[in-house]
């Protein structure tokens, strides 16, 4: 599975927090599962954080898939699809779809915006 930005941040508020909210509830209720985010992802989460060292423990589970040609590709098509309908995505949800979209993966997120795109299946938590 997939996991946006949107997860990871909640899952550290709630840690800040000390509290068991919705995303430490999946994390918890899908342990069996393997996870992976976006280089676009990490990039994202690095804005709050002081060295890549302790981004890297937070994901110390978690694969980084890098972009390639065709996770490119379908960003364009994503783009162009969304247009199509008279609405898109923002520029770095536009790359993490369109990886999960190439990968096959299903999408941990609560944003609704990805519904929207067609070819990937948005788990909520």
């Amino acid at each position: 599975m997939l996991t946006d930005t949107t997860f990871w941040i909640d899952l550290l508020q709630e840690r800040r927090d000390r509290r068991r909210g919705p995303a430490s509830q999946f994390l918890a209720s899908h342990r069996a599962q393997a996870l992976e985010v976006s280089i676009i992802t990490w990039g994202e989460l690095a804005s709050g954080f002081n060295s890549p060292d302790a981004l890297d423990h937070l994901l110390r589970k978690v694969r980084i898939l890098n972009l390639h040609l065709q996770v490119a590709w379908e960003a364009g098509r994503i783009e162009r699809e969304l247009a199509e309908q008279g609405t898109r995505l923002g520029e770095n949800d536009n790359w993490i779809a369109a990886t999960a979209r190439v990968w096959g993966l299903r999408l941990v997120s609560r944003d609704a915006a990805f519904e929207r795109v067609v070819g990937i299946t948005v788990v909520r938590y």
